[in-house]
Order: C-alpha cells, then sequence, then structure tokens
C-alpha cells in the first residue's frame, strides 16, 4: 500500500481528531445545574445510556471516517498485489519516455547508450510480463514528441504485455536506432499530456530513459516543473530516471561549415569557415578533416591543436565550376558519436551577381572606377556584374531585386518612390552603401535619410571638414576596426593602411551620440577619432555609410580622398559588394526536422518531381504515404556531370517521386520533417528543356555531441522537490511489488458518498426531537 501524494497524507491524517476535539470543546461550555424535576429525567438516561452512548460513538466515528476517506482520496491510495485479491484485477500502465536523440548514439568498447536504452526496455518488460495484475505499455521517443499532435499515438501506445507483444516488441526494438535529432527530456515531457492516456483506474509509472547530460540538467528549471506538472495532472504513481551512460566520452564535432567571405558566383574562389568543436577533457592533436566537393575528394585539412572544452574555426579557399547546384562535405574521422562527424553545404551559384552603381557626381568618376574594380575584364572572374544607371532606376522595385548589392555615390537625393524602393529592398535583407561628397543635399539625407534615427542613413551629417595636418606625425589617416570589410588591412605591418589619404570628409552633428545597443557602429575611423565608415542595419539588410567620396575627382573643395588609388582597393570593393549582398543569399541550407519544399510555376513542369535521398536514408523516412511518394532503389540518373561526380562513391541511393498539387497556379509538393542528414537533389523536368537538378543540405543540430554527464548530486539540486528513484541499467532491478497496484479513488468516493448519508441518519437518531401532537384544536 502506498500513496501518490504522501504529504498530502501527512498534513491530512491529524484533522481525523477534529470531531474529537469539538466534542471536547463543547462538554467545556456546558455548566452544571441540579434540578429536582430532572431526577426522573435522569433516571430515564441510566435506563437507556448504553444504547444513547453507542448512537453517539458510531456518529463520532461516522464522522472521523468521513475526514479518513476524504484525505486517503486526496493521497491517491494505490494498493498492491497482496491487496488486489479483495478488489479485482489492476492495471498498471508503463510510459516509457525514451531519449533517442543523437548523443544516445555514444559508443564505447564493448556497447551503445541507445543500445542499452532499448536493454532497459526490455527489462521493464519482462519484469512487467510476471505479474498477475493486467499490465500495459506505451514507449514515446523524443524524436516523436516534436511532431506529435493532440490525440495522436506513438507507435507503442498502451499495448498489453503478453507473450505476443513480447516478440512484436522484440523484433521493433531491434529496428530502431538513436535519430539525427537534438530533441530533450522538456519536448517529451510536454507531448505526455496530448496522450490519451489511463483513466484513474489505472495506476501510472513513468520511465525517463536517457544519457542524463549535463547541457540539458545544469539549468533544469522547466523539467522540473514539466515533472511536477505531470505528477499531479496524471496522478503518476511512480518516476524512475534511467541512465544508460555511466561515463562521459571524448568526441569531436564539426558544428558549422558555411561561407564567410567572397562572391557566390561560378568559377569563382570563395572563403569557406569549418569550426571544430572538442567536448572532450583532453586536447586534441592533428585532426584530419576530410573534404569532398561534388563527389570529389579534395585535399583534407589538419587542423591545428584543439584546446579542452573549446573550439576553433579553419578557413579554407572553395571554387565551384559551373553555374548550378553544387555541394560540399567535410567529415572528420570516427568517434564516440558518428553523427556530428559530418556537415554538408549546398549552394546554387550563378554566373555573375548583379551589383547596381548609381552615380550622382557630375564627371561619373566614381561610378566608372567602382565598375572597373568589380569587372575588371580580360580573363579575371570576380563573379560580380556591375551596371551604372541614374537613381530613377530605384523607383522600379522587381528590377531592384535583382541586384545582389547597391551602391550610392554622391547622389544628391532621391524621390519619394525612389526612397520607398529602396527602403523595401534593405528591409527584405538588401545591402546599400552611400559614399558621401560635394554633391549631396545635406539636408535631405538628414531630414529623410537619417529621420531621427529611423531612416537608411546612420547619422545626421554636419559640414565637409578638412583633415588637418599634424606636423612631424606619421599616422595613418584611417584607422579600422576588426571587421570584415577591412580584413586586408588588418595588422600592424600592414603596407596599404598608411597608403590611404582622406582630405575632406562630413563631420557630424555635435550633438549625435552612438547609440549604446550597437546600431549604429564605427567601424572605421579617421586619425583625429572622427568617424570615417559607419554600418547600420535596417530591418532584415545592412547599410554602410562612408563619409567621404569613393573617387578621385576633384571639386569646388579640391580632391576629398586617394580611396579608388589604392592598390588594396579592388579587394575593398570585392568585399564591399560580397558583404552587402550576404543578407541576399539564400543557400539551401536544412536542419533535421524541417520540410523540403517543392514549388514550381503550373503548365511549366511536369507534376511528377523525382527526389534522391542520401544513400544512408529510406525513403519513407519522411513519413510520406505511398499515394504521395514511390520508393525505388535504382541509379541516380545523371542529368549532368555534376550529377555523375555526386554519385560516383555512392552508385545507389533511395529515391522519392512526389505528385506535385496545384494551387494558385503554381505545383507543390513537400517532404516533411527529415530526419536523415546529408545532400538531398530534387530533379524537376520542364515540359520543354533539359531536367533542372537542385542540391540542398540537410544538418543535425549543433551540440548535442557534447558527452559530459550530470551527476547524482546535481540531479537531486537541479529536481528538487521531485520524487524519483534514480537507476542505471547496469543494474537496475525493480520491485514488482512497487510496478503493480490498484488506484482507490473511486471505490473511496462510493464510501465517502455512502458514509455521508449514515452520518446523516445517524444524527437524526442520536439527536431528541419533540413528536408531533396527535391532533388539533378548533
Amino acid at each position: 500500500m502506498s500513496f501518490l501524494f504522501p504529504t498530502l497524507l501527512t498534513i491530512g491524517l491529524p484533522l481525523v481528531a477534529v470531531p474529537i476535539l469539538i466534542h471536547l470543546i463543547n462538554l467545556r461550555r456546558q455548566q452544571r445545574v441540579r434540578w429536582a424535576a430532572m431526577q426522573f429525567l435522569l433516571e430515564s438516561q441510566r435506563r437507556n445510556r448504553r444504547w444513547i452512548l453507542l448512537k453517539q460513538f458510531l456518529l463520532l466515528a461516522a464522522r472521523m471516517s468521513v475526514i479518513s476517506l476524504l484525505v486517503l482520496m486526496l493521497a491517491h491510495l494505490v494498493l498492491r498485489n497482496e491487496w488486489l485479491s479483495l478488489f479485482g484485477r489492476g492495471t498498471t500502465h508503463h510510459l516509457v519516455l525514451l531519449d533517442d536523440s543523437y548523443s544516445m548514439s555514444d559508443r564505447w568498447s564493448e556497447s551503445a547508450a541507445f543500445q542499452e536504452a532499448k536493454r532497459a526496455v526490455q527489462g521493464i518488460v519482462d519484469q512487467s510480463s510476471q505479474l498477475s495484475d493486467r499490465q500495459l505499455l506505451t514507449i514515446l521517443r523524443f524524436s516523436e514528441a516534436s511532431r506529435l499532435s493532440a490525440g495522436s499515438q506513438p507507435a507503442v501506445f498502451a499495448e498489453a504485455i503478453n507473450d505476443r507483444f513480447r516478440g512484436r516488441l522484440e523484433s521493433l526494438l531491434a529496428s530502431w536506432e538513436a535519430s539525427e535529432s537534438d530533441v530533450g527530456p522538456a519536448a517529451a515531457l510536454k507531448a505526455v499530456p496530448r496522450l490519451p492516456l489511463a483513466s484513474d483506474e489505472q495506476t501510472l509509472i513513468v520511465y525517463v530513459v536517457g544519457d542524463y547530460r549535463a547541457r540539458e540538467y545544469h539549468h533544469a528549471v522547466e523539467i522540473r516543473e514539466l515533472l511536477n506538472d505531470l505528477i499531479e495532472k496524471e496522478k503518476v504513481a511512480q518516476l524512475h530516471l534511467v541512465r544508460c551512460v555511466r561515463e562521459s566520452h571524448a568526441n569531436l564535432a564539426i558544428e558549422s561549415l558555411e561561407p564567410i567571405s567572397g562572391v557566390r558566383a561560378a568559377g569563382v574562389e570563395m572563403w569557406m569557415g569549418l569550426t571544430i568543436a572538442n567536448y572532450g577533457d583532453a586536447p586534441a592533436h592533428g585532426v584530419a578533416v576530410q573534404l569532398e566537393q561534388d563527389g570529389d575528394a579534395l585535399p583534407a585539412i589538419v587542423l591545428d591543436d584543439i584546446a579542452p572544452r573549446d573550439r576553433i574555426t579553419h578557413r579554407f579557399r572553395v571554387q565551384f565550376g559551373g553555374v548550378g547546384s553544387h555541394a560540399l562535405t567535410a567529415q572528420l574521422p570516427a568517434d564516440a558519436v558518428s553523427t556530428d562527424n559530418r556537415r554538408y553545404y549546398a549552394c546554387e551559384l550563378p554566373a555573375a551577381l548583379p551589383v547596381l552603381i548609381v552615380d550622382g557626381s557630375p564627371d561619373g568618376l566614381g561610378g566608372r572606377q567602382l565598375s572597373l574594380a568589380l569587372a575588371p575584364g580580360g580573363n579575371t572572374r570576380t563573379g560580380w556584374q556591375p551596371r551604372v544607371e541614374p537613381a530613377s532606376f530605384l523607383a522600379d522595385p522587381e528590377r531592384l531585386a535583382e541586384q545582389a548589392a547597391v551602391c550610392l555615390l554622391d547622389v544628391p537625393r532621391l524621390s519619394d518612390l525612389e526612397m520607398a524602393s529602396l527602403e523595401a529592398y534593405v528591409h527584405g535583407g538588401g545591402g546599400v552603401a552611400f559614399f558621401v561628397g560635394a554633391n549631396i543635399d545635406r539636408g535631405f539625407y538628414n531630414d529623410r535619410l537619417v529621420n531621427n534615427g529611423e531612416g537608411l542613413f546612420p547619422a545626421p551629417l554636419k559640414l565637409p571638414t578638412q583633415l588637418m595636418d599634424r606636423a612631424g606625425e606619421s599616422t595613418p589617416d584611417v584607422e579600422v576596426a576588426d571587421h570584415p570589410l577591412f580584413r586586408i588591412l588588418a595588422g600592424r605591418r600592414n603596407s596599404y593602411l598608411p597608403l590611404l589619404m582622406v582630405d575632406y570628409f562630413y563631420a557630424l552633428q555635435d550633438d549625435w551620440q552612438l547609440p549604446k545597443e550597437g546600431n549604429p557602429q564605427i567601424i572605421a575611423k579617421l586619425r583625429n577619432t572622427a568617424p570615417l565608415v559607419l554600418e547600420k542595419t535596417y530591418g532584415k539588410g545592412r547599410v554602410v555609410a562612408q563619409l567621404t567620396k569613393l573617387s578621385t575627382g576633384e571639386t569646388p573643395l579640391g580632391r576629398w580622398t586617394n580611396w579608388s588609388l589604392n592598390p588594396a582597393f579592388p579587394v575593398l570593393a570585392n568585399e564591399l559588394a560580397s558583404y552587402l549582398a550576404s543578407g541576399r543569399h539564400a543557400d539551401p541550407l536544412l536542419a533535421i526536422g524541417d520540410d523540403l519544399s517543392i514549388s514550381v510555376e503550373e503548365g511549366k513542369y511536369d507534376p511528377r518531381f523525382r527526389v534522391v535521398l542520401p544513400a544512408r536514408a529510406s525513403a519513407t523516412l519522411a513519413g510520406n504515404s505511398p499515394r504521395t511518394a514511390e520508393e525505388r532503389s535504382v541509379p541516380a540518373e545523371n542529368a549532368a556531370a555534376a550529377e555523375a561526380r555526386q554519385n560516383r562513391n555512392s552508385l545507389y541511393r533511395p529515391e522519392l517521386t512526389l505528385e506535385g498539387t496545384s494551387s494558385n497556379k503554381r505545383l507543390s509538393a513537400k517532404l516533411d520533417h527529415l530526419s536523415t542528414s546529408g545532400i538531398y537533389e530534387t530533379y524537376l523536368q520542364p515540359l520543354n528543356g533539359p531536367p533542372e537538378r537542385h542540391a540542398y543540405a540537410v544538418n543535425p543540430p549543433a551540440g548535442e555531441g557534447d558527452l559530459a554527464l550530470a551527476e547524482g548530486a546535481e540531479l537531486s539540486h537541479q529536481l528538487a522537490g521531485i520524487r524519483y528513484e534514480l537507476h542505471d541499467v547496469a543494474d537496475m532491478a525493480l520491485d514488482a511489488q512497487q510496478i503493480a497496484g490498484f488506484q482507490l479513488s473511486d471505490a473511496l468516493l462510493a464510501v465517502l458518498i455512502l458514509l455521508l448519508l449514515a452520518e446523516q441518519v445517524l444524527g437524526y437518531v442520536a439527536s431528541y426531537h419533540v413528536k408531533p401532537a396527535g391532533g388539533s384544536r378548533r
């Protein structure tokens, strides 16, 4: 016999004495007065004393029993096996929350975390099957919990534990593997109330089977609250925490593989960043990372030493040849967890990216110099396609949206339509650079472009100001911050920085102060500490403002700067265009759990879309039914030489054929809830023309590979106030008396109602009532 809420039992049982206390208080209030006429009544009372005392005792016992039953109901009395014969067979429902996040793929010499978890589930079933009462089993995997809708059921739900089910469960457990998600215990606990679980006639026992990593339980306020709510609302009889890992293991992980700088165009080099984390307690030496580009192996990268619990980012160049889709894969040597040893990148590259240049100066020199720096011609490929246009070009939102970046050089002012279009472009992720000179309308810039800090331009302008020479001073005119735009100018021995000369610049208004939140920010300043280059975020886009001219053209004040004559100017121009265009890039990068969506214009494509999955994936991994997906295992057809290279190392890959559905003159299809990382390829067949290939990179979430364990003391501290039992799989043994029982809530309620009725009857019988007269007088 046990109670779900023993605290209520401790508080409530002393209340049973309340009727006795009230009786004693009433005795103290009575005053004895002798009265001769009462002698006859006292004599009668002595004759009936035993009967009267019996009725009063029964009334007192009924009232005490009512309070006792009420306390037992609130504390949720549970009877165990030895009592079940008196009340019929009970039902015990075992709810197993099974961690299958990818940290559970942690392997060591003789086993793996998920194998231990499956052994724990099997042990619970084996022990439960030996009991005489009815036993049910529900298994909710963490990866199922993230997409479980209200009222839906997991793969194993309320299954009666018998010999037939045990055989089926053994096959099912053998087919399960750790997922590639990072879904934690909080998501699983949130999903439990959505399950159509047991009624009051069932005893619910919850098991949380997992690896209990420190990153999840270091601050476990949410988990503690969810456990407390689960115990109270679902009337959980017992909570068992089952640990599948006894010691942490060293693990390396690729956290990111992404472009750092450079133009995203075919045949042009760009810089990639590869971030490796060392989650172990010892340094990692000489780690080699294997690279594969479009199916071809690249030279391996050997990394510097990685300190314990640290990460490094390695930069390397990569060049994708040919217009269209490309893929890049990085892979670490095998270690405890394999899922985070791979990282994928995919991109769609055009031949060149258009850059809009609007030059408002009379001579147009700045536009020509910037165009030449971005596209020098000849055999030099930069990936940019600059075009110099008047300001009226900005008024066309559709043409403006096609531009990778916009540069405004000494533009006097803009019309309302041009302003609105430019603001919408930047707010949606576009980038614009302002270069101010003698030709600008300062009032327009301050009123409309600055707009009290709400507009595009970062700060209000004062007047053109001359940077005065200081006798005998050799300090460069410009000092740059650590910023991607000025990477070529970084370093104390840089020979390009002293060559930058600034004679005139726009000073900012005296009352303007740099906001504390860092938007805008100063990324370059002059030797007199005046700002020279500012950056501001505007919506999803970026604004860079240089407070001097770009060109070397003459003005009424003279030459402003030699910026465009500096040997580093072509690199600076390319870095600027790349930085501004970065917000417009939408690489086809997805994460585990995302959907892969396909949408094309109706009437121009075949409605059947072919999808080639990673070699490790199953064609049914996304839950697509045979009505919407057709599985095949045939060699992927070559649409181009790139596809042949992609498939060279994996000749056979599973495929799906998705049927597009028509809506709003478009054909759409979707691969739901991707569960396997890798490179996915879609092949769309235009009604006129060759197939179109598109690659998508799907990566697991970073951070799950940190295998540090939460110690028992830490769990006790974080889960303070929660009644639970902590087990290791290796020595887990559940008492048969503890995993069976019968809740008597309904039975106690029925007895309580009967007792209340009996108390009313006894109260009436034990009290004195004057009988009404036999007749009435007229």
